[in-house]
């Protein structure tokens, strides 16, 4: 059944026009302040209006209810690029609005409508234009007596000169998407033995199919917006695929889950930090299975830990930490406020819950790199390990911070996809140092002005 789900998946897209590799001109503003004054367009509030936060891998997904969902044939778009949507539930006798949304600020309303398109059938076709400037998209799908959905898609900027490059994770929502039954986790029955060897993007997101999009990434990317910070929107298959994609950026931003990478965005991020190019992840378990992606086929395969003996690559030896434990629940507390980023909090305070579900420490055994603590947990797990925020500086200048729990960037809207609820407190305190991260990042190499103090040295 998941063999036939991949197969019938995969001659869909082959049905697909393939997007121009050469971007048009779209007179996109890209001037210093294009994202403030993108903002400062009205928004739509009513953009996720009976279609609330429902997480990947939820296996209410999987109750029989009438649908309609889809997925494009790319993950991201550039200017010119014409894209092909595969609607899954429509059909010729039932109309489709398709309603094209730019996620982002606008006075809280969190989404700007582009346009409202209607179609019918099982396929439609999007052109990049002058109306679309870059960022995170959500294409809503409604249609009568069928569940509402979102489908996303980055429209990127190849010729980008922002100083913060935020990837989204997509590779990462794919491993666990639950659609069709399998993931890189669990199979038909919901059990880890039967999960798939490998998963193709040629299908739709399951929850509410925007991915992990809505609360691993998009509440920090919404705080960013409204500081105004100007972003260049990638994906991660956007790093694998072409070596440019980092040439222009001050800083690199990954959210709160990028478990996956593929062998060409592990040397992309590892080539950037040793340019002096800043790296900051938003959670835990950052860089910690490898992957392979075909292009041609739209699958990813062949999962083995970085750290494996086979690759020998920890994900320690670029973050300075790496995952340690699941199914945390805990608090930081905050080492030393008088340095950034955690300067806009006290010296010693708790940041109470965060710390969970997934939590990164510095490793005992192995080679890593000396880190600072910036915040750490009482011990947890099984190894009885501290959770930690990490930080350290390069000598080309770069300064890398890795956050150390998964909870960091779904607490800021309260929604968490295990469960884990947030004071009005704590969701203030992630957002200010979310807020001061982003600001700091903007500067250029950290360790011009913020050296790291290492409190654990290096393990040669």
């Amino acid at each position: 059944m998941k063999r036939a789900l991949l197969l019938v998946a995969a001659l869909a897209a082959s049905l697909l026009p393939m997007a121009p590799a050469v971007a048009g001109t779209c007179d996109w503003d890209t001037d210093t302040g294009w994202v403030a004054r993108e903002n400062s367009k009205v928004g739509s509030a009513k953009w996720d209006d009976g279609a609330p936060v429902r997480m990947s891998a939820d296996f209410s997904r999987r109750v029989e209810l009438k649908r309609i969902e889809g997925w494009f044939g790319t993950t991201s778009a550039q200017c010119g690029q014409n894209v092909a949507l595969r609607i899954v539930g429509g059909s010729k006798e039932i109309e489709t609005t398709i309603s094209i949304y730019r996620m982002g600020y606008y006075g809280g309303a969190r989404a700007r409508l582009i346009s409202v398109e209607k179609t019918t059938g099982k396929l439609w076709k999007f052109k990049v234009t002058q109306n679309t400037p870059p960022g995170q998209y959500l294409f809503r799908l409604d249609a009568d007596r069928r569940k509402t959905s979102f489908v996303p898609l980055v429209i990127r900027d190849a010729n980008s000169k922002s100083p913060i490059t935020f990837v989204s994770s997509v590779l990462t929502w794919q491993a666990y998407n639950q659609w069709g039954g399998s993931s890189l986790y669990k199979g038909l029955d919901a059990k880890p033995e039967t999960k798939a060897a490998s998963v193709t993007f040629n299908r739709p997101y399951d929850g509410d199919g925007a991915g992990q999009f809505r609360y691993m990434e998009f509440p920090a990317l919404y705080l960013a917006e409204r500081a105004g910070h100007e972003i260049n929107y990638i994906t991660d298959l956007d790093l694998d695929s072409d070596p440019t994609a980092l040439r222009n950026t001050k800083s690199i931003v990954v959210g709160g889950q990028s478990e996956y990478w593929t062998e060409r965005m592990r040397g992309a991020l590892d080539a950037s930090v040793d340019r002096g190019i800043n790296l900051v992840a938003l959670g835990a378990s950052t860089g910690y299975n490898r992957v392979a992606y075909d292009p041609k086929t739209r699958t990813m395969s062949n999962v083995v830990k970085w750290r494996d003996s086979t690759v020998r690559k920890s994900e320690a030896l670029l973050l300075g930490s790496q995952y340690f434990a699941v199914g945390v629940k805990s608090s930081y507390v905050v080492k030393n406020a008088a340095l950034w980023p955690f300067s806009v909090l006290k010296t010693g305070e708790r940041i109470i819950g965060v710390v969970g579900r997934e939590v990164d420490s510095p490793i005992k055994k192995g080679k890593r790199v000396g880190v600072e603590i910036l915040a750490q947990s009482p011990p947890v797990g099984s190894a009885k390990l501290a959770a930690v925020a990490t930080y350290y500086t390069r000598p080309s200048g770069a300064g890398i911070l890795n956050i150390g729990t998964s909870g960091w960037v779904c607490a800021i809207d309260n929604k968490c996809p295990w469960g884990h609820t947030f004071s009005t407190k704590t969701r203030r305190q992630v957002a200010s140092v979310t807020g001061a991260i982003f600001e700091g990042i903007t500067r250029g190499p950290l360790a011009k002005w913020r050296p790291a103090t290492i409190d654990i040295p290096a393990q040669p």
